[in-house]
């Protein structure tokens, strides 16, 4: 019987603590709207990446956008002004600039977020106080699908890259794959769709294994695959993990094909080691080399800038602020809900990394993934 008294009390007091926060939310929803109807000359962005960690082109491609934008006036009457926060991949972290940004009632957009389960804590966060999200690097299928306002994404989402990545796979030959996956909101979602993709080409799934971020080890793993008749390993998960997946799998004479959701950042490379890394395939949503008018300027001050080629988050973010420049000029409001639904409903919109054009639930549309293969350690385009 205290058992049922605790628990029903547990339960009253959780549902008291939800509605006072949802209000708490409503409440800076309305001072938000309130702060953001009065005059003022600047628009402020908030900015969520792991910038010390992943050490990628994210900054800069920012810097270099806010530059042309405040410089030729492309945000209308505004001046845009950014509030960049580094996540580190600390939960704590994560939480606290949700926080922080959402009680910002100057704030008219968030921008960024490179993993899936932050972003997807925060959506919730900046749906109730009415704060624009737009999303540059996360990629959770359903996280634009529960009717919010104020959620936009200018990467492609989960299931789309994974009927891609699933038809360049089999495309190369590859048709016993072994899938692995990270247990989070990134990795189970894309080792789900790629598994989909694979039912619908007629390819066979002979291995799957996942394993938890807290709690991993591979030595076993990497002994087993040994045995297993499999033309590709397909590896759902981030660096610095899959890095240490990669050294291992190669210091035991693993040889099977490693295609990752990883990315070439130093602490991958840190983590695979040299050997590991070698050979090793990763998809990516940029091709700097692309010959359109956009991309062609676009590296060319990035280089002349940086004197270093842009990498895909540079691109991402470079063409994120600019998007949402033209919606401001656009709109000349600085109203998250206007700003949201002037990018949904905009023409198409051509940038560094290609076209842009979202559907009515803020998703965008379509666009190309690329495959590079690290050969003499370096990413090389898969043609």
């Amino acid at each position: 019987m205290k058992k049922k008294i605790f628990w029903a009390v547990a339960a009253i007091l959780l549902a008291l603590l939800v509605i006072t926060q949802f209000g708490s939310y409503e409440d800076k929803a309305k001072r938000r709207f309130k702060v953001l109807n009065e005059p003022s000359d600047e628009v402020i962005i908030g900015v969520c990446w792991p910038f010390s960690v992943n050490r990628d082109g994210m900054a800069d491609g920012l810097h270099l956008a806010l530059d042309e934008i405040n410089t030729r006036r492309l945000a209308g009457p505004y001046t845009i002004r950014l509030v960049e926060r580094d996540d580190e991949f600390d939960s704590k972290k994560h939480k606290n600039i949700a926080r922080e940004f959402a009680d910002r009632a100057d704030m008219s957009a968030v921008l960024g977020y490179y993993d899936d389960g932050p972003s997807i804590r925060a959506s919730s966060i900046y749906e109730s106080s009415r704060l624009l999200h737009l999303m540059i690097g996360a990629n959770n299928t359903d996280m634009t699908s529960h009717g919010f306002n104020y959620i936009n994404r200018t990467i492609l989402s989960s299931d789309r890259i994974a009927l891609k990545l699933a038809k360049l796979t089999t495309d190369l030959g590859y048709r016993k794959i072994v899938v692995l996956w990270e247990e989070d909101a990134y990795g189970e979602d894309l080792a789900y769709q790629y598994q989909v993709g694979l039912d619908q080409l007629n390819a066979q799934v002979v291995y799957q294994w996942s394993y938890s971020r807290k709690n991993v080890d591979f030595r076993l793993l990497v002994n087993d695959l040994k045995i297993v008749d499999a033309d590709m390993i397909f590896f759902s998960g981030l660096e610095p993990i899959a890095g240490d997946f990669l050294r291992m799998a190669r210091k035991v004479g693993l040889k099977t094909p490693v295609i990752g959701a990883f990315s070439n950042t130093p602490e991958m490379r840190a983590h695979a080691g040299a050997v590991g890394f070698e050979g090793a395939i990763m998809f990516d949503f940029y091709n700097p080399c692309s010959q359109t008018p956009e991309n062609r300027l676009f590296v060319n001050k990035f280089f002349s800038r940086y004197g270093r080629y842009p990498d895909a988050w540079a691109a991402q973010s470079y063409d994120a602020l600019h998007i949402l420049a033209k919606a401001i000029k656009f709109t000349g409001s600085r109203n998250p809900l206007d700003l949201s639904y002037a990018i949904r409903y905009a023409d198409a919109f051509n940038g560094a990394n290609g076209r842009y054009k979202f559907d009515r639930a803020g998703n965008l549309e379509d666009k190309p993934i690329y495959l590079y293969k690290i050969q003499n350690g370096v990413p090389v385009l898969l043609e």
